[in-house]
């Protein structure tokens, strides 16, 4: 019995310490009303466009203890970009800020966010920012005893090189409404309608090259559920973006003056081409046949 009590007696002895310490720690910075280190805002702006000549800043805001803006305090500001484990800028504080991997060569390190010695490297001042900056964008502070993150995404767009909108003939009854988008970044939706009504069966198809897309949707549509005239239109949106553009195109049902389809590889055949082919093909044959 004695040893069971001598026993209790060193567990209390040993756990309560601790116990008593993180409670009374809790406590103290709970009614304190001071937190260690905090990020209070992002600033990302959510979409630029690329190539315009100017500089973005993108700007962690944070907040710290007394005790965490000195020098031996351990902070450190980095950046990171889609994920990735390496960051793109680094500050240690009383440290020359670092530009790396896709941003280096792209930051001007001598920007000042504020008049802070412990605030004043922690935003990005991007040079001209073009698509390849695209992406999602992580901040994290932190320092001895503690550490913040946030995130936000930010859509560097290129509006579309070349919009057009054409038509051509399927068949005698049917029409192929077309609408093409040249060199847009990213890749954009596009929207066809007739006299305002949306087309729900449309066929899209992209081509992806360096930093670009190349886009075509087109539909097949009967002249017998068309009026006439007839209006189609071309809505191109580019995501999480106010960019927008529009192609209209005028077409009269019946009209037979373009009797083209459009095949797998992007060659347009007319009827007429193949009726001339077969034409001669027969009379090839007509001739052998009689010669021999």
């Amino acid at each position: 019995m004695n040893r069971m009590c001598n026993n209790m007696f060193d567990i209390i002895l040993r756990y309560i310490p601790f116990y008593s310490i993180a409670v009374a720690w809790f406590i103290s910075v709970f009614l304190s009303g001071t937190y260690s280190v905090s990020i209070t805002e992002l600033k990302v702006p959510p979409y630029i466009k690329n190539g315009t000549g100017s500089a973005t800043i993108l700007d962690c805001l944070y907040s710290l203890r007394p005790e965490e803006q000195t020098s031996d305090s351990g902070l450190v500001v980095k950046w990171f970009f889609n994920k990735s484990p390496n960051p793109v800028y680094q500050w240690i504080y009383n440290q020359k800020p670092q530009g790396l991997g896709v941003l280096k060569g792209r930051l001007w390190l001598d920007y000042r966010a504020t008049d802070n010695n412990a605030t004043a490297h922690r935003a990005l001042y991007i040079y001209n920012p073009t698509v390849e900056l695209s992406g999602e964008y992580k901040c994290t502070v932190s320092t001895n005893v503690d550490e913040d993150f946030s995130i936000k995404k930010m859509v560097v767009f290129a509006p579309e090189k070349r919009l057009e909108m054409f038509h051509t003939r399927f068949d005698l009854e049917t029409i192929n409404v077309t609408c093409r988008a040249i060199g847009v970044y990213p890749m954009p939706i596009i929207t066809l309608y007739n006299d305002s009504i949306k087309f729900n069966e449309v066929v899209i198809s992209s081509a992806e090259r360096t930093n670009a897309y190349d886009v075509t949707a087109y539909v097949l549509i009967p002249d017998t559920d068309l009026s006439s005239p007839t209006t189609f239109d071309c809505d191109l949106q580019i995501p999480n973006t106010p960019y927008s553009n529009k192609k209209t195109m005028q077409y009269y049902p019946g009209n037979t003056e373009s009797l083209s389809s459009i095949s797998d590889n992007g060659v347009s055949i007319s009827r007429r081409s193949i009726l001339d082919v077969s034409i001669v093909t027969l009379a090839s044959y007509l001739i052998l046949n009689i010669r021999f």
